[in-house]
């Protein structure tokens, strides 16, 4: 039964719905004790999670189910924000046990606080668990399985033999009708800005559509779409759009090295990017403000408080929260780990699992409503983003051969093919990391490249 479940999630192309897109056949094949699903929505403004456990909890409570069974593990929890209230009783009403599954009598819920980033894997298997993944390491490393709460959605259906085609994601910030959407895989960003009731101009400016930007994704890990026609993929969670002004789009928006340049010249080294830190409040060896001090100093060495920046999870609360003087430590980090891979370095310093949390760490931890304030985000924050069920269907989709990590899918079509939703049109490398990709609407191949599929209805 085991390989059963983790074949017809292989066969689905279920990857990992939060964001970062590991095929979930590899991840659910391991062996574990507990599973962990992850409902925290750790992005402000993203509602699609928690519209996603209100009004389909069933297939949740399945898919945490399934995951158990194929990992071996003896219980589920399905982890939260206590203020999800529609969510929280969608689902324990789905938790009672049938009779015929006494195994989903170890399902829970744990309700957690309004916290940022509380959906972090580290972060998260600590609140829950107790458990401290080591330096580097995995939820695996401490027993522990974490699964998107859309992923495990995807699961469920991948056993009724349903793959991936489409992706419900936020429409949110600037537009006349936020709102929760299914749509189609490979649908443009445009489409889906257009179905939330367009860009919502203020009457009392004169701003125009060119003044406001789209980011792909949460306003913290998200990133600005370079164009209205890229295409929606697996791993998009939501799309806000905002005036060009605003605190997200000037942060999303600034060049690695202006940030460099204003570390050099601003950094007074007041250690608050480190004491806000959630993976050195975790107990990891990372403290964002010597990195800055070595940097600026000229220090070439790879001394360990450089290296440390593969501890660093880019959650950008150094840069948009932290910092009083708007610098990112997250920009040093990152353009060290391009370095560090480009020489071949290997990790053999940052594996510590002896970790102690730091005894403030209950005190540190930033509440959302204060992040949201400090982004200029607070007048789309009471958004409910209602799930819209209607069924939206664009006339043309690019679908990428990568949205996963691991290696392109390989194409299964050509040009001119007629294709049905759901047929495969492209599938894993022969023993490769990857995940399968289908059809998202039915039509005719019009284009085929080493990147994408182009399907016109």
């Amino acid at each position: 039964m085991t390989e059963q479940i983790v074949q017809k999630v292989k066969d689905a192309g279920v990857v990992g719905a939060g964001g970062a897109g590991f095929p979930t056949h590899v991840k659910i094949a391991a062996q574990v004790d507990t599973v962990i699903a992850n409902g925290a929505e750790c992005d402000p403004l993203l509602r699609s999670d928690q519209q996603l456990m209100a009004n389909r909890a069933a297939e949740i409570v399945e898919g945490v189910r399934l995951v158990m069974q194929a990992s071996g593990a003896d219980r589920g929890i399905i982890a939260l924000k206590r203020e999800y209230t529609s969510a929280v009783a969608a689902l324990q009403s789905n938790l009672q046990p049938p009779t015929s599954n006494l195994q989903s009598e170890n399902i829970s819920l744990h309700l957690m606080e309004s916290h940022y980033p509380a959906g972090d894997e580290f972060v998260l298997v600590y609140e829950v668990t107790g458990r401290l993944v080591p330096e580097t390491g995995l939820p695996l490393h401490v027993g522990c399985i974490v699964q998107n709460v859309g992923t495990l959605f995807n699961i469920a259906r991948a056993q009724k033999g349903i793959p991936v085609t489409h992706r419900l994601l936020t429409v949110t910030g600037a537009v006349n009708e936020p709102k929760t959407l299914n749509l189609p895989i490979g649908t443009p960003i445009g489409e889906a800005v257009a179905w939330a009731g367009g860009i919502k101009l203020p009457r009392w400016t004169a701003r125009t559509e060119e003044d406001y930007a789209v980011v792909v994704g949460g306003p913290m890990m998200g990133w600005l779409a370079q164009s209205l026609s890229e295409p929606i993929t697996k791993t998009t969670t939501g799309l806000i759009v905002l005036p060009k002004n605003n605190a997200v789009v000037r942060y999303l928006g600034r060049p690695l090295g202006s940030w460099v340049k204003r570390g050099r010249s601003t950094c007074d080294q007041c250690r608050d990017c480190t004491d806000l830190c959630p993976r050195y409040l975790l107990g990891h060896d990372l403290e964002p403000h010597k990195v800055m001090r070595s940097i600026n100093y000229g220090l070439t060495e790879p001394t360990a408080i450089v290296t440390a920046a593969v501890l660093c999870c880019e959650c950008r609360l150094c840069e948009a929260y932290a910092c009083p003087l708007e610098l990112s430590p997250m920009a040093y980090y990152k353009e060290i780990k391009h370095q560090l891979a480009a020489q071949g370095w290997e990790n053999v310093i940052h594996k510590r699992s002896a970790l102690t949390p730091h005894p403030m760490r209950e005190y540190r931890r930033v509440p959302m409503e204060r992040l949201v304030a400090r982004l200029g985000l607070s007048e789309y924050q009471e958004c409910a983003c209602p799930l819209d069920e209607r069924e939206y269907q664009p006339q043309r989709v690019t679908i990428p051969l990568k949205q996963h990590i691991g290696e392109p899918s390989q194409l299964v079509v050509k040009i001119g093919d007629r294709v049905q939703r759901g047929d495969l049109i492209a599938q894993i490398p022969e023993g490769k990391l990857g995940a399968n990709v289908h059809a998202s609407i039915s039509g005719r191949v019009e284009a085929v490249t080493g990147e994408h599929i182009v399907i016109v209805a």
